[in-house]
């Protein structure tokens, strides 16, 4: 695809009448720029770091001196293009850049091609180019200052910006050409997302050669169809908000850059499956900064990012801006990802107004993931459950599985990601408990707990409305490898009027009277009483009361510890239930949300 490209005037000048969400956020950026300034040391990615991964999995090391580069460049970035007659913070941002391009690889340790960057004199002597691997963090780097070039081009010493396009093209562009194709080129994840969208940035801003940037453009449409083809036609993005900030974040800064320079000739945004994805962010929050965390999500409390939102807005109307008090003020990630922190600044419009997360109702029927949210005593409360399959992207063994959230506190969880390292990413992912069944709210039978594979999936999902109740129900002896399980359904009761309220009904059958079942319940850690039907859970603006039958089962609860996504310690409560061993299972528990 032959696409003319208009490099002038591709980004406005930010008001100077910025309000005080952005008079926060200048803030930050400047804070973090004056405690980088007076460092005495700065990030060295070292051998040993380097060598870390492939001697004992650890990532972290790294990684952490590897962001750390990168937060310095995007905020020196960032601040050069606030303030760009201050010569401190584009001096900084050419010493930045300048370590940057010095750097061995851009790729992560974790995704490296050995026989790539790691090749030996022999291999590198046949060759004509240094060859290097392409992934997430090669593609971003080459975007970032790519991107940087065309901003300040007039600021920066020429002989670096003829540096940073020879580094761009030798180290991703030219190797995305003769290395190709590369795995991520057909994933239907955010992988497919963000290196293709980075790649067509970078050849958007630098190459000049119009077969090279054809064949870039062709390659990068080609990877971008199928991370469209990740969703279904509903737009849930199963790996979980957090991704979908990331995949289709990038997805839509390629988009809407070849839109403008493009003059509109080219225009992906424009189809109703991304219009879906667009409308995810606001059917996914449980209330104000609380998301369902299904998968590997970071955390259950995030910032929606407001500049991003403001700019689907202008492509989808039917896009809600969230509340400004819930919004992301440190626009700098953990990765100092240059992308969103910059599109947060140039994105932003005060002249839209917030509206928050109605009370609303969203079936995702393609991905058999439910949510409602409701309003009592003008308090949030709401409900979510999961089908689906175990063989989704970031995949968690977690098939029935629910989340319930009332007041401020979030009661029954997931646990979400936990710490990246080589073995999280290999066979033993499920020996990690937030991934496994284990560590989620659905049943252990027999000694066995749902295994990974596309085929131990739910069965006859069904979502259903009266003026009293919402009902999900669904089918999982499929999600078992059990071949005495006849048949497990799982029935939820969501209450729409009155105090808010949860049955879930469980029902068993086997064709030989099972050996155990244990119920879990996987809670958030907080003060609970014991009582004889029934436990008591005080949290923040809400107590939660789960009811059971105390003539067939007794709670025992256990505290356990996990390491969660950032490495830390975090603890759990895990609630369970052995029930009575027969050839048929009848089961109920409510859960009540009292004053």
């Amino acid at each position: 695809m032959n696409v003319k490209i208009n490099r002038r005037n591709l980004f406005h000048v930010m008001s100077k009448n910025a309000d005080a969400h952005m008079e926060r956020i200048k803030q930050y950026i400047e804070q973090m720029g004056d405690a980088f300034l007076e460092e005495s040391s700065k990030p060295n990615l070292s051998f040993e770091l380097y060598r870390q991964f492939r001697k004992n999995g650890d990532r972290q090391g790294y990684e952490d001196v590897y962001f750390e580069r990168r937060k310095r460049l995007t905020t020196f970035g960032l601040l050069a293009y606030l303030y760009p007659n201050e010569r401190k913070y584009v001096s900084a941002l050419e010493e930045e850049i300048w370590q940057v391009c010095n750097e061995f690889t851009w790729c992560l340790p974790a995704h490296i091609n050995p026989s790539l960057e790691e090749q030996s004199f022999e291999e590198y002597k046949k060759g004509s180019y240094l060859p290097y691997t392409v992934d997430l963090f090669a593609s971003e780097t080459a975007f970032t200052l790519a991107e940087m070039t065309y901003l300040f081009a007039d600021l920066m010493d020429p002989f670096l910006i003829d540096k940073v396009k020879i580094e761009v093209d030798r180290r991703v562009l030219t190797n995305f050409l003769k290395n190709g194709p590369f795995h991520w080129e057909t994933a239907t994840h955010n992988w497919s997302a963000v290196c293709a969208g980075s790649i067509g940035m970078a050849c958007l801003y630098i190459e000049e050669d119009k077969d090279r940037q054809e064949e870039i453009l062709t390659r990068v449409f080609h990877a971008l169809k199928y991370y469209l083809q990740g969703f279904e036609a509903d737009g849930a993005c199963t790996e979980g908000y957090g991704y979908w900030q990331y995949g289709f974040g990038y997805f839509v800064y390629f988009s809407d850059l070849l839109a403008v320079t493009s003059n509109e000739q080219v225009n992906l945004l424009n189809q109703d499956k991304v219009k879906q994805i667009a409308l995810f962010q606001q059917r996914i929050f449980l209330a104000d900064d609380v998301v369902i965390h299904y998968s590997d999500a970071p955390s259950n409390r995030v910032k929606p990012m407001l500049g991003f939102t403001h700019r689907l807005q202008k492509y989808f109307s039917e896009v809600q801006v969230p509340r400004v008090s819930i919004a992301q003020e440190e626009i700098i990630d953990h990765c100092g990802r240059w992308a969103p922190a910059f599109r947060e600044l140039i994105w932003y419009d005060t002249t839209l107004k917030e509206q928050g997360w109605s009370a609303t109702t969203n079936y995702f029927a393609d991905s058999s993931i439910f949510i409602s949210r409701r309003r009592w005593k003008d308090k949030p409360f709401s409900f979510s459950a999961k089908g689906g399959h175990n063989d989704e992207p970031h995949n968690h063994n977690d098939v029935g599985h629910f989340i319930l959230f009332g007041g401020n506190q979030l009661f029954l969880r997931d646990l979400g990601a936990g710490q990246y390292n080589r073995n999280y990413f290999s066979d033993k992912r499920y020996e990690f408990i937030c991934n496994s069944a284990r560590g989620h709210s659905i049943p252990i039978i027999n000694h066995a707990v749902q295994p990974p594979g596309k085929e131990y999936a739910a069965t006859e999902v069904l979502m259903e409305e009266s003026e009293k109740a919402e009902t999900f129900s669904l089918n999982l002896d499929q999600a078992y490898n059990d071949p005495t399980l006849k048949q497990f359904k799982r029935t939820f009761y969501w209450s729409k009027d009155g105090e808010p309220e949860l049955i879930m009904k469980d029902t068993f059958q086997f064709t030989n009277k099972p050996i155990q079942i244990v119920e879990q319940f996987v809670m958030e850690t907080m003060p609970y009483k014991i009582e004889e039907d029934f436990i008591a859970f005080f949290g923040e603006g809400a107590t939660l009361r789960i009811v059971f039958d105390k003539e067939t089962v007794t709670p025992v609860i256990e505290e356990i510890m996990y390491k969660n996504h950032q490495g830390e310690d975090e603890p759990f409560l895990l609630l369970k239930f052995e029930l009575q061993q027969q050839d048929f299972i009848h089961i109920a528990f409510c859960f009540q949300f009292i004053e």
